[in-house]
């Protein structure tokens, strides 16, 4: 998500006013009104239609009058258009309901306990909860059931269809991991956890309330240590424009400088401005970076008039200057990237290649980044449309696809259990050997 957008996005979310904690209970006319709002706009600028080629938009938004009027609360109205919205099927095209009904409605267990999808298998992959610890819960276990219902039949039926994903490593990270557990912040969820040695045990976890949109740019931009071999590992875990990153950066730049070699993990990092995702790669090479291409729909009335199909507004990506007036960095480099590197990260990611500075190492990148038009509907709601497909510049999409690594690895169940990170490891052998 480019740097306005970031700015818009804080910024609605920040000025909408504070109503009742109460169902306000919306009048049928407010609801066919925001349905009617989200399906315009998406048919006039999204840009990814020719990504759901199957897709019928127009027949879905008559489908899915007859779901609001029927909705009962204002969160059950708010779910529907989730799943309307879902169905173009693209990351940077998503609703945020009211704040104050996600507050109760749809909290977060991910500060308690982390899951992900491996091997056909839901597997905690952390335990932050000091008390889950204590009773036994560890990484590499197995979650077989969410409230009473089998996690795979629960994931399938009560969370993909709400999801908001262009890929499957994208929309396997959303159900299984980010949202899996999501719901309630009033009453708790129950797990069934499969323990080492085949148990059951019932665990019950309180959720909290989640801002996701507002909490995911939240913290430290990095973390830095220096390996065996004298090996610089940064994560990056968002590029958020503000006043502190770039010194914050600076600082570390200072350390990585006296390395013999680098990493760059941009696992977990769900994006942020693209002007500091080139900011930090201009510190690691001399020659310019190249940028992607972009299309957006235009439509022009006339065009329509006469039977015409609406064009596409085309932009060569530009070349980015490189710095003259610091010391570059040219010793070994390797960046690790996944499905949880998102948006600014794939930007990131692709401007890493063009360089041809090392290898990228990891997972295919969740396949998703762009420049969302964003308005509200009803007020304290939020509805984002991506009008813009970035494209590299051999024509290659990657947008609904994710980029590539030079070097797949895929992490196991036992990598969990044993606290094996593969990717670094492989990314840290590599430039030892080079």
């Amino acid at each position: 998500m480019k740097k306005t957008g970031i700015l818009i996005l804080i910024s609605l979310l920040c000025s909408f006013p504070v109503r009742s904690q109460q169902l306000s209970n919306l009048s049928p006319e407010q609801k066919i009104y925001g349905l009617s709002e989200i399906w315009k706009e998406a048919s006039y600028n999204f840009a990814f239609f020719d990504q759901v080629p199957h897709l019928n938009w127009d027949s879905c938004y008559q489908a899915f009058i007859p779901q609001v009027m029927e909705t009962k609360t204002d969160w059950e109205y708010y779910q529907v258009l989730q799943k309307f919205m879902a169905l173009l099927k693209d990351g940077h095209t998503r609703i945020f309901p009211p704040a104050r009904l996600r507050n109760k409605y749809y909290g977060t267990a991910t500060k308690k306990i982390k899951t992900r999808l491996i091997e056909n298998r839901i597997i905690i992959t952390d335990v932050i909860d000091s008390g889950l610890a204590d009773s036994g819960i560890k990484k590499g276990m197995e979650i077989i059931a969410v409230d009473n219902v089998d996690v795979h039949e629960y994931a399938e039926k009560l969370v993909k269809p709400y999801m908001f994903a262009g890929t499957p490593q994208d929309m396997n990270l959303q159900t299984y991991g980010h949202f899996l557990l999501s719901g309630s912040t009033t009453e708790p969820v129950i797990i069934k956890v499969k323990g080492f040695d085949d148990s059951i045990k019932p665990v019950a976890i309180h959720r909290r309330p989640w801002l996701m949109e507002m909490e995911v740019f939240k913290g430290e931009p990095f973390s830095f240590k220096v390996l065996d071999n004298n090996i610089g590992y940064l994560q990056i875990h968002n590029f958020v424009i503000n006043d502190v990153y770039i010194p914050k950066f600076d600082s570390i730049y200072a350390q990585i400088l006296k390395t013999d070699g680098l990493i760059i993990d941009v696992r977990n990092n769900f994006g942020g401005a693209t002007q500091m995702t080139q900011y930090v790669l201009k510190h690691f090479t001399s020659e310019k970076i190249g940028t992607v291409d972009w299309v957006s729909p235009m439509n022009i009335g006339a065009y329509k008039a006469w039977g015409m199909n609406n064009k596409w507004h085309e932009v060569k990506g530009p070349e980015i200057e490189p710095f003259t007036d610091r010391t570059i960095y040219t010793k070994p480099l390797n960046v690790i990237a996944d499905e949880s590197s998102f948006s600014g990260a794939e930007d990131f990611c692709f401007g890493f290649l063009t360089m041809k500075r090392g290898k990228l190492i990891g997972g295919k990148t969740a396949g998703s980044t762009g420049s969302p038009i964003m308005f509200s509907v009803l007020g304290e709601d939020l509805v984002l449309i991506c009008s813009k497909k970035d494209i590299f510049p051999d024509g290659t999409e990657f947008v609904g696809y994710g980029i590539e690594p030079d070097i797949e690895v895929n992490v196991t169940i036992d990598d969990i259990k044993n606290g094996k990170d593969k990717a670094l490891n492989i990314a840290l052998k590599d430039i030892i050997n080079k």
